[in-house]
């Protein structure tokens, strides 16, 4: 059974953030909440008592964002929701919680975060009643198979956190049409970076926030590749794009949607949709790398010299060469003029 009270896009302002602008200054963030429970004898009664009264999840959840938390990060806070969220009642078995702040980028729609938490994860305990006085034999059957389907009902994210950059809007040379290769043009990414859930502990204990977690980092490292790079694929820019994240801000797992509006005139945007792990660009280096000593061995090259063996490839280059070079068969550019003398 996956029952499930929500409440949706309850906006608060509170203060949360890094610099000394955000500790300063309330911001609006949008929180959307979605409490796992049974409400079969809510169903047979007619009584909210016996649900989850998403009035008082309200209440509780908008005190929470707008009180004197001291928090910084978006991850920290989503925490907080969590827990709040689920001491409304100990009828609320699991929770998740998609917290995002719209002003938090200059060029994207919002950043943003997804967890789920069940009750056991941030209490250590289903109910508040003590261990042996539980449940009753009668109850012990249907309340493990609720459990069990909030345990279930998370996914995914029964193992990950998700920190998420909605339509992150940048410009760059992408196409293979003659115009296209001359002016820029606009392309949105949506950004999902797949982190492992914190150790248990306080609300407090996921405010400190790494390199691979910071949002604000990851989205730095992207702009300046899009903007520079003048790829002629979407699936180009997108793998580009996630090797940056993973090698360079140490992204354990991301997934990219690149979208292109200006591709077609009779639809809205062409897409591609990546997912890549530190493991693919590992497996990929290797094979680049296998592919390099084959050509080496095929056309007899000399071993480099000590001068060329210590200067540095970049590794997407040597990548690219090698892959290539082992592939695609030589291409050549013909030039042919015609005129009327």
């Amino acid at each position: 059974m996956a029952d499930k009270v929500i409440f949706r896009d309850l906006e608060v302002r509170t203060v949360l953030g890094n610099d000394s602008w955000e500790r300063k200054k309330a911001q609006p963030l949008v929180i959307t909440a979605e409490i796992h429970t049974s409400i079969s004898s809510a169903g047979k009664s007619d009584k909210v008592t016996e649900s989850v009264h998403y009035g008082i999840a309200c209440k509780r959840v908008t005190a929470f964002a707008e009180s004197n938390h001291g928090l910084q990060s978006l991850e920290a806070f989503a925490e907080g929701i969590a827990r709040v969220s689920l001491e409304v009642t100990d009828r609320a078995l699991a929770v998740y919680v998609f917290a995002r702040k719209p002003r938090a980028l200059l060029h994207a729609k919002y950043a943003g975060v997804e967890i789920y938490r069940t009750r056991k994860e941030v209490f250590g305990c289903w109910s508040d009643a003590p261990e042996d006085e539980e449940d009753s034999a009668q109850e012990a059957a249907p309340a493990a198979v609720e459990r069990a389907a909030a345990v279930d009902a998370a996914g995914s994210l029964g193992s990950e956190d998700r920190i998420l950059v909605k339509k992150l809007s940048l410009s760059t040379i992408i196409g293979v049409n003659l115009w296209e290769r001359h002016y820029k043009q606009t392309v949105d990414l949506d950004l999902v970076l797949h982190t492992a859930k914190p150790a248990k502990g306080a609300v407090g204990a996921h405010d400190k926030v790494p390199r691979y977690r910071n949002f604000r980092t990851v989205v730095d490292a992207v702009t300046e590749v899009v903007e520079k790079t003048s790829y002629r694929t979407v699936e180009a820019l997108a793998t580009a794009v996630a090797r940056t994240a993973i090698k360079q801000c140490k992204v354990p797992k991301i997934t990219i949607r690149v979208e292109k509006p200006s591709a077609l005139v009779f639809a809205a945007c062409s897409a591609v949709e990546i997912t890549r792990s530190i493991d693919d660009f590992a497996a990929s280096a290797a094979l680049a790398s296998g592919a390099a000593s084959r050509i080496t061995s095929a056309t007899g090259s000399m071993a480099p010299t000590p001068s060329q063996a210590s200067t540095p490839v970049p590794e997407a280059a040597a990548e690219a060469a090698a892959a290539n070079s082992a592939i695609r068969p030589a291409m050549h550019s013909v030039y042919i003029a015609l005129g009327t003398n």
